[in-house]
């Protein structure tokens, strides 16, 4: 079923979603001062510790981000446990999937105008998703799958890192669980989802374009410009509704799986595989780990 596949990688929004995750509140510190942040992968050590790795991904299927660098596939191959931002088995899936719908007897057209419920109908039509199945989906989901460029196989990175690590036996460890991830959406006040569903119909982004500005940048490798180019997307927005959006998307999500990360690199070889997006920043993962007193440096 197509809208399986969205599940997979349902945090596609903006440019923000293609990596997941930045800091939209940072817009000008790709122009400070500061070394600049090179690097997809990241080796992270500390005295008396396993020596793991932090690798940023992009949620594509696109040829040039799945065929790995060797020095990718061996620090892959080194580590003992693969962790990633949520497990890709079937009830994580079944899971996310549940959380898109409304349980109440809440339907979308008593939240929208009749105008904008229309317009909504008809964009999910394109995307190959009847009415029936569209008036009992949560705005958030909505206006999520609006923002998701057409997959021809569902097998992007993440799940194919995912799908290796199975056949090697490794341990693998979700760093949040489905109802974290949904509940970074399912949170949002009512009218704050209906506002990023209407800014979605409005703006009617070029997906097809915005991926390959996308595949760009993340192949250049240049943490620094992702964040700028995040940037540039949360401007479709209102100020107030992006910082919620982000704080809740990013910042909250970046402490909680460093959080959960620490206890493991302790005594594992983790290779850790997230969103590009949640390594640079104040609030990005290689500063938190630098914070824990972790030396992390770039190696591809």
């Amino acid at each position: 079923m197509r809208i399986l596949r969205y599940t997979l990688s349902y945090f596609f929004i903006f440019i923000l979603l293609l990596f997941t995750q930045g800091c939209a509140n940072q817009p000008s510190e790709a122009n400070t001062t500061q070394k600049k942040s090179i690097g997809l992968l990241w080796k992270i050590s500390k005295k008396n510790t396993p020596t793991s790795y932090l690798f940023g991904t992009m949620h594509s299927e696109d040829e040039r981000v799945i065929s790995l660098p060797p020095a990718v596939t061996k620090a892959f191959k080194a580590s003992t446990t693969f962790a990633l931002e949520m497990a890709l088995d079937e009830t994580t899936t079944k899971s996310v999937l549940a959380n898109m719908y409304f349980s109440d007897g809440k339907r979308l057209d008593q939240l929208l105008t009749s105008d904008v419920y229309k317009q909504t109908i008809k964009a999910m039509q394109e995307k190959g998703l009847p009415e029936d199945i569209v008036a009992h989906m949560k705005p958030w989901a909505i206006f999520t799958i609006l923002n998701m460029p057409d997959q021809k196989t569902g097998l992007f990175l993440d799940a194919l890192l995912y799908k290796s690590a199975q056949k090697l036996n490794k341990k693998i460890v979700g760093l949040e669980t489905p109802k974290e991830q949904t509940d970074v959406f399912d949170g949002m006040p009512m009218d704050v989802q209906v506002s990023l569903l209407k800014s979605t119909l409005k703006n009617a982004l070029d997906m097809d374009a915005i991926l390959e500005k996308t595949l760009q940048v993340y192949l250049s490798k240049d943490l620094d410009a992702i964040l700028v180019l995040n940037d540039k997307y949360l401007e479709l927005v209102e100020k107030d509704v992006g910082d919620l959006f982000t704080k809740r998307l990013v910042t909250d999500r970046n402490h909680r799986m460093v959080e959960r990360i620490i206890p493991q690199i302790t005594q594992d070889k983790l290779f850790i595989a997230v969103g590009a997006l949640h390594l640079p920043g104040e609030q990005g993962i290689i500063n938190l780990l630098r914070n824990h007193g972790y030396e992390v440096q770039a190696i591809y």
